[in-house]
């Protein structure tokens, strides 16, 4: 995440930014660039557009091969999908799945399951199954995902496949209807305090306390046991399985009689991660051999699978995103080398207060500049990246800034 403490210098130094402020329309490409400006003609082969890639005029047509997706009305339009080329051949079906391969906020986007979410309401597909195998990642990343399933619970049943489902990755899964899992597959371990970096841990243990209170009231609502979320990110918390006829009931408290009643501690007071097997056996999830479309299929009552559109969105909106943070730290070098410039400069400027200005002019491009990053970020669903910038990122922009104002004053 060290690149995040850049972008808002980046963006700040970026020498187009009032160009980039005027475009309507964006075109992601495949190899990363970014076309800024309007789009003028659309058709199944081809994109015409007009405007900026890194700073350089075009206006040209481009194969639809070339295009990773298509943004438009970037300056004026909400959150939402991101347009792809996807075909809507094999559209019916009663399940969509849609895979989480890699880490959050890096592999997995939540990009990618929010298109695919819109295409499964458009087409009348009622479920979506996510097979997930996933260390974790990027908290904003899970959490983001999980906060749009929320807004699609009365739309769409969604069915979590469980692979690997590690530490961040336990909030889509918390979030999801029905857990399967395979017999190699865990879940758990998912303390995330650590990553806060505060510096205090102290205050990194609340903040912890306050996403596992936020995660067990989302287990809690699909009918999932609150204490074992608890149980998953906490390390003091316990969890016990208690006989109740031929299921498990998962409690916090340590039963009375504990060793009479056949009662089993699943956590030894550390954050803990479940086994397939265990898993299986005390009701958390439902047992699955693998993960193929026929084993989903059949776990799933023999349905039909609606074809391989999310794998195809998750795959665009890597590309998309992928595509903003290469541009991010493109930015970041050019930040570094221009402050350098700038530092340098000052030893040497003759006319003071026309440095200082020109200094100015540098740090007033802020407001001019960060606008169109912002609007790339909320149409590819990253603005918790934006959100999470802390007054240290600003001040340390600043404490630069007057820094080589210090020096030229000397």
């Amino acid at each position: 995440m060290g690149w995040m403490r850049w972008v808002l210098i980046a963006v700040s130094l970026l020498v187009a930014g009032n160009r980039f402020a005027l475009a309507d329309d964006m075109l992601y490409f495949n190899d990363g660039r970014v076309l800024l400006g309007e789009i003028i003609k659309e058709t199944d082969e081809e994109v015409e557009a007009k405007g900026t890639i890194a700073g350089v005029e075009f206006h040209s047509t481009f194969k639809r091969s070339q295009i990773a997706s298509v943004i438009r009305n970037v300056s004026s339009r909400t959150p939402s999908k991101v347009e792809t080329d996807v075909k809507d051949s094999d559209s019916s079906g009663d399940f969509l799945i849609v895979p989480l391969k890699g880490t959050f906020g890096e592999d997995i986007y939540p990009l990618g399951l929010i298109n695919a979410m819109d295409w499964a309401v458009k087409h009348k597909v009622p479920r979506i199954v996510m097979v997930i195998d996933s260390p974790g990642g990027y908290v904003w990343a899970s959490r983001y995902m999980s906060d749009k399933m929320k807004e699609y619970d009365n739309k769409l049943n969604f069915t979590m496949v469980i692979e690997n489902s590690i530490s961040a990755s336990i909030w889509p899964t918390f979030a999801s209807d029905d857990l399967l899992i395979t017999p190699g597959g865990t879940f758990g371990g998912a303390v995330v305090y650590h990553m806060t970096n505060t510096g205090s841990a102290e205050v990194d243990m609340k903040m912890n306390s306050i996403l596992a209170a936020e995660v067990a009231a989302m287990a809690e609502k699909h009918g999932h046991s609150g204490a074992l979320a608890r149980a998953m990110m906490l390390s003091e918390q316990q969890v016990w399985a208690v006989p109740n006829g031929n299921k498990w009931n998962l409690v916090e408290a340590k039963p009375e009689s504990a060793s009479g009643s056949g009662a089993r501690q699943l956590s030894a007071g550390k954050v803990f991660t479940l086994t397939g097997s265990d898993c299986v056996k005390f009701g958390i999830a439902g047992s699955i051999p693998d993960t193929s479309e026929s084993s989903i299929s059949h776990a799933l009552g023999d349905l039909k699978s609606a074809g391989d559109q999310g794998e195809k969105f998750m795959k665009t909106a890597k590309t998309s995103c992928d595509g903003l943070i290469k541009r991010v730290k493109q930015w970041q070098q050019n930040v570094r080398d221009r402050l350098e410039k700038l530092n340098d400069a000052a030893a040497t400027a003759k006319d003071k207060e026309s440095f200082i200005r020109r200094i100015d002019d540098v740090a007033s491009t802020i407001t001019n500049s960060i606008g169109p990053l912002r609007d790339q970020a909320k149409a590819l669903h990253m603005m918790p990246l934006f959100e999470s910038f802390s007054s240290a990122d600003v001040m340390e922009y600043r404490r630069r800034i007057d820094k080589i104002k210090e020096q030229i004053r000397k």
